[in-house]
């Protein structure tokens, strides 16, 4: 196995124990146990347990923007739905081996960690991502013009991370339809543009 491989396979093990067990489960002992290496060999990929969480942190975010790619680039209201529909389907397919039940895990004990920090800017980024789509959305027209995209984007990770808890907390109820589909619909319909428009606000959309 190269290095490079080793250090792969070192931050997956530490995602699965972080899944199982969270953060302080992930001891140098079960790292090591799990990669099949003595932990003493650990120190030749990373410098010490905390370099190899943040990998992992790493490796988390990877998923995220893994998870909301869309082969779909001309129409960014369509993309933002399929990022959403996406984080619902995979929610239904994989479980706890989603990586939200993984990032959950990081948010829970990065404070003892001393991980609060990275994680913080981390979430910021992916915050921006939406962001970003929201503002290619206004320039096609498909967007209100005078919502905040920052404000959007927020909105919307909201409505993420209160299926990731229900989810953690084994409240299927939340894939119903009624439930997460349409609140999505609601928190779509305060920002999107009516047709024709060419990015005026829709009647009673909110604006910062």
């Amino acid at each position: 196995m190269t290095a490079e491989a080793r250090k792969r396979q070192i931050v997956e093990v530490t995602l699965e124990l972080i899944a199982k067990h969270g953060l302080r489960g992930a001891t140098m002992a079960s790292i090591a146990a799990g990669s099949g290496i003595r932990q003493a060999s650990l120190y030749t990929h990373f410098a010490s347990r905390r370099a190899i969480l943040l990998a992992a942190l790493d490796g988390v975010y990877e998923k995220v923007y893994a998870s909301r790619e869309t082969a779909l680039q001309e129409n960014s209201l369509e993309r933002l739905r399929l990022m959403c529909d996406h984080h619902l389907d995979l929610w239904a397919t994989q479980g706890e081996r989603h990586h939200a039940h993984q990032l959950l895990e990081f948010i829970a004990g990065a404070r003892s960690e001393g991980l609060e920090e990275a994680l913080a800017a981390k979430h910021l980024e992916a915050i921006e991502q939406f962001a970003q789509v929201v503002r290619d959305g206004q320039k096609e027209g498909k967007i209100s013009e005078s919502v905040d995209a920052e404000q959007v984007a927020w909105l919307i990770n909201g409505w993420a991370f209160a299926g990731d808890v229900a989810h953690l907390l084994s409240f299927k109820q939340f894939l119903e339809p009624n439930i997460a589909v349409h609140w999505l619909d609601v928190i779509f319909a305060s920002f999107e543009a009516p047709p024709g428009s060419a990015g005026s606000a829709p009647a009673g959309a909110w604006s910062p």
